[in-house]
């Protein structure tokens, strides 16, 4: 054990969180003129400094979105799956100390992500929401202006948002046990399917998957080419997109698919 002093008593008010920085871990001390309680000091939802909240009956309450933990235990009355660590602490002679050797361990177990020297780095979300997609932007702003994206602002390539896509996590197969005998794991199953069934060249594909459309332009040469051969390889087509069209892209897969827009232009 290595006995650090954190505080004198007398820096505490009865109830009052308190924020403290010991070996660039942020507690916070609790003490009810009874026993003192030191915790880890970042709410587990975003991150916000809990030595900034209030005591209510006896919870510790985050000053951001109101999170709820025992200040005598960590836990969190609303969820017990939350809890805050707990460090031993203990009163002798008047003074406040901890164990700054469990300090060291919980570092080493859970590095801390803030960087205190960088522009507001002691509120750095921890948890950061793709409904604040724009936060780092903003902050980057708010440090540099425009001296690095320069005097017309970030520009990129045409895309959106993938958040907003389909993902490969949202496939599910319904396997319909139900419906009829469901098959051994042996038993062979296709996956083939036709695109335009009643045309007179109808495009048969080994997948019910295709690579979506992406102009050249948008993509990289190189970028267009692989995503050819790899949906080549993998039995299925890819789609030219609305703007610029590769021949090399198209060379390397046999299931091509022409975009054509409303507004009369693509391939």
């Amino acid at each position: 054990m290595k006995k650090h002093l954190l505080t004198p008593l007398s820096c505490l008010a009865s109830k009052k969180p308190k924020h403290f920085l010991v070996n660039g871990l942020d507690l916070v001390a609790i003490y009810d003129e009874i026993d003192i309680s030191v915790l880890y000091g970042r709410c587990l939802h975003r991150g916000a400094l809990l030595g900034d909240g209030h005591i209510q009956g006896e919870n510790l309450i985050c000053g951001l979105h109101g999170w709820d933990y025992r200040y005598d235990t960590g836990i969190s009355e609303h969820s017990n799956l939350a809890s805050l660590h707990k460090f031993n602490a203990w009163i002798e002679d008047t003074n406040v100390y901890i164990d700054m050797s469990e300090v060291e361990n919980f570092l080493i177990q859970n590095p801390q992500p803030f960087d205190r020297q960088a522009y507001q780095g002691d509120y750095a979300d921890t948890h950061p929401e793709t409904t604040e997609p724009y936060t780092k932007y903003i902050q980057e702003l708010a440090r540099n202006g425009l001296q690095k994206f320069g005097y017309h602002g970030p520009y990129a390539s045409m895309g959106i948002n993938r958040n907003i896509l389909p993902l490969w996590e949202k496939i599910q197969f319904l396997p319909a046990q139900l419906h009829k005998r469901p098959l051994f794991d042996g038993d062979q199953v296709t996956t083939k399917i036709k695109i335009g069934e009643k045309a007179k060249k109808p495009l048969a594909l080994d997948l019910p998957i295709i690579v979506s459309d992406m102009s050249f332009g948008a993509l990289s040469k190189e970028a267009k080419i692989a995503l050819a051969k790899g949906a080549e390889s993998a039995g299925t087509g890819i789609c030219s997109g609305e703007g610029g069209m590769l021949p090399k892209e198209q060379e390397n897969n046999s299931r091509y698919f022409y975009e054509y827009a409303s507004a009369k232009f693509g391939f």
